[in-house]
C-alpha cells in the first residue's frame, strides 16, 4: 500500500466531511474523542514500566503528525500536552474516578459523529483506514491554520 501525502490524508478526509451541520459536530466531537480516548488509554498501564497506553498513542501521535508535517506537529503539540497535563491534574485532584466521564462523553461525542455522518450520508473516514482517527484533529487544525492564512501542506 503506497504512503498518503498530507494532502491526500486531508483531502480524502474532507470528501467525507462537507455537509456545514456534519463539520461543526466534528470540530466538537473530534477533540471530545481524542481527549477522552486518551484519557481512557491512559489508565491502562504497561506491565512492568512507568508507561501507560495513553502516553504511547500521543508519543506514536506526534511521530506521525511530525512525518506528515512539522507545521501542524508543532501545532498539535500543545494540544498534546493540554491533553497529558489535563489528565495528570484530573488524577491528582479529583477523586471521581476518571474513567466514568471520559466514557460518558466518549459515548455522546461517537453518538452525534454517527449523526452528522447520516446527515452527511458517508461513512466515517476510519472505516476504510483506521488512522484517520489521527486524521481528525489535523483535519481540524488545517481548517484553524487556513482561516489564520498559517501554510502548512509541505507538498
Amino acid at each position: 500500500m503506497p504512503v498518503r501525502t498530507l494532502t491526500q490524508w486531508l483531502d480524502e478526509y474532507s470528501a467525507s466531511h462537507q455537509n456545514p451541520r456534519n463539520k461543526r459536530i466534528h470540530y466538537w466531537c473530534v477533540p471530545a474523542i481524542a481527549v477522552c480516548t486518551v484519557a481512557l488509554l491512559w489508565l491502562v498501564q504497561i506491565p512492568a514500566t512507568q508507561v501507560n497506553l495513553g502516553q504511547l498513542i500521543l508519543i506514536g501521535a506526534m511521530f506521525f503528525y511530525g512525518y506528515l508535517s512539522g507545521r501542524l506537529a508543532l501545532g498539535m503539540l500543545p494540544f498534546v500536552i493540554l491533553i497529558a497535563a489535563g489528565i495528570m491534574a484530573y488524577q491528582s485532584f479529583v477523586a471521581f474516578p476518571m474513567w466514568i466521564p471520559a466514557a460518558a462523553i466518549w459515548i455522546i461525542a461517537w453518538f452525534f459523529q454517527f449523526v452528522g455522518h447520516k446527515e452527511e450520508a458517508q461513512k466515517p473516514s476510519f472505516f476504510t483506514d483506521v488512522l484517520f482517527l489521527l486524521i481528525g484533529p489535523l483535519w481540524i487544525l488545517g481548517a484553524v491554520y487556513d482561516k489564520l492564512g498559517i501554510r502548512f501542506r509541505n507538498n
